[in-house]
């Protein structure tokens, strides 16, 4: 709330224009100039009485003076006094997690009367601003409790940016403190110019409970292969019990553990290795056993998606002689059915690669075999490519070729490179117990060299030379115009194979990371006219997203055609939409869909063409209230008093509303503003100047004077 003040004694003229007090000058002896010539000693003017005489003349002075001293631009300067009246903001939790436990009505009617009372004990003597919080914040929605999520420092930034500049006396937040998205809001205070009070929901006493904390698993399988799941779990006061962890596919059960506590507050990850099984949408559930008098058993049971995909990969290997690390990629993906191994140690090498999703080169190009011809075929058939790289490579051939990656020797022989993992690359997943055996790995021999990547590329492990870390990529991914290409930059992971069944008596870990390298690879993306690509897997509080990609026969990319789709749910019900165009790019975005699985029909005509792509996708639902229900009145207290304000409960709401009213705090907040107003654009002016002007000639007409 504003209010404004005039303050008339700071009123000051000013001029648009240098030199304006010689102008001033100028212009008073011109008009006078232009008077005394008009009425002085004319003998027009004979007729007329000296007062007669000096009327006309001051009419026509004062005229002539006020167009000149409007020319100078003049404007008027004043300060403005801005008071802003203190506003209170009020929050509200609508997120599921404060009706999930306990009698949800109850809860809901408690949280209603605070606002009630809130709004009246507040409302007339304060500027009352009220939101809603929950995966996002918003004003004027109904409270429901439907949020499946809460972000507390969400509703901050929210606050700071619609109030920008506003003078905030206090912000109420009334909810149980549990945040399961977005920063701790604690760690935004800085941010924050003006006291939090917080109204603590919820029940903070800590039960019996069992729950799936999380799932890490890929979205996408082949058919046929087997693919890890990794399960976090956590128990609260449930020390000795033993329970089941299992994992369950069409009311079958895939795979089970029994983990037992050591403590009340006990965390624990497992790991299932499970069959893809047949091509499509897979559905599992992760459920962990409860126990007697839980409150809250909605957590003990979660699910998840897998795309499994039914192409059968062939993988060709191309090297000049054989090697150690040929046998064990090839044993590793041979384990696999989906996959169909071809290795070829000496040329003639096959000159049709049309059939192969992948080709792996081991150390070519070397000095004597250009591997030239072979880059240029995958190039045309945009095909990928796994290069390793060891001591039979011949680098200078390599680098021309421009694949991504330049290996510049140095003097000197090669060295032993150990791996250290990139924390930061996302491509593709791999397991915990993967990542805690990966500095154990026996070293590679690399080349002696600098290394340079595109920015395309993103290492998976750097070098680990004589005990330091550097930023020298082991193993890196990346694409160039769209195909994919990976880089081993040594030989010798055959080590790895060994060393990793030494340790555990199995090649899993090694096998996963080839696994997980060869499948990204080898999954090869539409390369049609018309490619639509999408998630298998969206969550239920996610934006469905579609974006198509058309081209013509040239296959240069066009955006000149409408391109339509269907979704079909399992209902049969259908949703149409048309793409919209974003440069080149086509777009969809259908907003929140119902759970369930989707198919999709997506066609464009081309010329005489028309093309189509179809698909599955999944909708899950989203559970995350579900899983923490214990109230967090502490990060609300830490909220609250490092902020200034205080902490309540629900029945001191009266206390909170007598603290506000009776507060120092709530001041008003005053500033100056400096007005600016040019009297050229004052109306009352121009009709000032009309009057005289009027006047002078109505006195001559008057007068007798022509």
């Amino acid at each position: 709330m504003y209010i404004y003040d005039f303050l008339k004694l700071d009123d000051l003229i000013s001029f648009g224009t240098k030199y304006w007090f010689i102008l001033l000058i100028a212009i008073t002896v011109a008009a006078a100039g232009i008077v005394l010539l008009l009425y002085f000693k004319n003998k027009a003017n004979k007729e007329l009485t000296k007062t007669q005489v000096r009327i006309l003349m001051s009419l026509r002075f004062l005229s002539f003076f006020l167009i000149a001293f409007l020319l100078l631009s003049p404007f008027l300067r004043n300060l403005k006094k801005i008071v802003q009246n203190p506003i209170i903001i009020a929050a509200w939790d609508n997120s599921s997690s404060l009706v999930s436990v306990g009698d949800s009505l109850q809860s809901a009617n408690l949280l209603a009367a605070v606002k009630s009372e809130i709004g009246n004990g507040l409302g007339s003597d304060f500027k009352l601003v009220e939101y809603t919080f929950g995966e996002t914040s918003t004003r004027d929605r109904n409270h429901d409790f439907s949020e499946k999520k809460s972000d507390y420092s969400e509703l901050i930034s929210t606050v700071n940016d619609n109030h920008f500049n506003e003078n905030i006396g206090a912000l109420i937040i009334a909810g149980d403190g549990i945040y399961n998205q977005g920063k701790n809001p604690v760690n935004l205070l800085s941010e924050v110019n003006f006291p939090v009070y917080t109204i603590g929901f919820g029940d903070t006493t800590v039960v019996s409970d069992s729950r799936i904390q999380g799932i890490r698993v890929n979205r996408t399988a082949f058919s046929g292969n087997k693919f890890p799941v990794e399960i976090d779990v956590q128990f609260s006061k449930v020390k000795g019990r033993t329970l089941k962890l299992s994992v369950v596919h069409n009311e079958a059960e895939l795979g089970s553990r029994m983990i037992t506590p050591l403590n009340d507050n006990y965390f624990d990850t497992q790991e299932f290795i499970i069959e893809a099984g047949d091509s499509g949408l897979k559905h599992y559930s992760v459920k962990i056993e409860s126990v007697e008098n839980e409150r809250n058993t909605k957590n003990n049971t979660t699910g998840f998606v897998i795309n499994v995909l039914e192409n059968k990969q062939k993988i060709l290997i191309l090297s000049d002689g054989s090697h150690p690390d040929i046998g064990a990629i090839k044993n590793t993906l041979e384990e696999q059915k989906t996959y169909d191994v071809t290795v070829f140690t000496e040329e003639p090498y096959p000159s049709n690669l049309n059939e192969f999703n992948l080709v792996v080169l081991n150390q070519l190009p070397t000095s004597g075999k250009s591997a030239a011809k072979i880059i240029e075929t995958a190039k045309a058939n945009r095909l990928p490519l796994l290069f390793i790289v060891g001591n039979k490579s011949f680098l200078p051939q390599l680098n021309t070729l421009n694949q991504g990656a330049k290996i510049e020797p140095l003097a000197g022989s090669g060295e032993e490179a150990q791996p250290t993992l990139n924390p930061t690359y996302a491509t593709f997943n791999l397991s915990e117990n993967f990542k805690e055996i990966v500095p154990k790995f026996p070293p590679l021999q690399v080349a002696f060299a600098n290394f340079e990547m595109n920015a395309e590329f993103t290492a998976l492990f750097y070098q680990k030379l004589k005990g330091i870390e550097t930023g020298k990529p082991l193993m890196a991914t990346g694409k160039i115009d769209g195909r994919k290409i990976g880089y081993i930059f040594g030989e010798g992971i055959w080590r790895w194979r060994l060393f990793d069944y030494y340790q555990n008596q199995s090649h899993e870990r090694f096998n996963e990371l080839v696994n997980q390298l060869v499948q990204y690879l080898a999954l090869r993306e539409n390369e049609d006219n018309f490619i639509v690509e999408f998630k298998p897997v969206y969550a239920e509080t996610d934006d469905v997203i579609l974006n198509a990609e058309v081209y013509n026969d040239a296959f240069e990319r066009i955006a000149s055609e409408e391109v339509h789709v269907e979704l079909k749910n399992a209902n049969g019900e259908d949703f149409n939409y048309t793409f919209d165009i974003q440069g080149q790019n086509y777009f969809l975005n259908a907003g929140h869909l119902q759970k369930g699985d989707y198919t999709f029909l997506a066609d464009v005509t081309i010329g005489n063409e028309k093309y189509t792509e179809t698909g599955s996708f999944t909708v899950t639902p989203v559970n995350i209230e579900n899983v923490v229900t214990r109230a967090n009145h502490t990060m609300l207290y830490q909220l609250a008093t490092q902020s200034g304000g205080q902490f309540y409960f629900p029945n001191q709401t009266g206390d909170l509303i007598s603290m506000l009213k009776s507060s120092n705090k709530l001041k008003a907040d005053s500033y100056f503003q400096e007005m600016i107003d040019e009297l050229l654009n004052l109306r009352w002016l121009f009709f000032v100047l009309l009057i005289l002007l009027s006047v002078e000639w109505f006195l001559r007409k008057y007068w007798g004077i022509y």
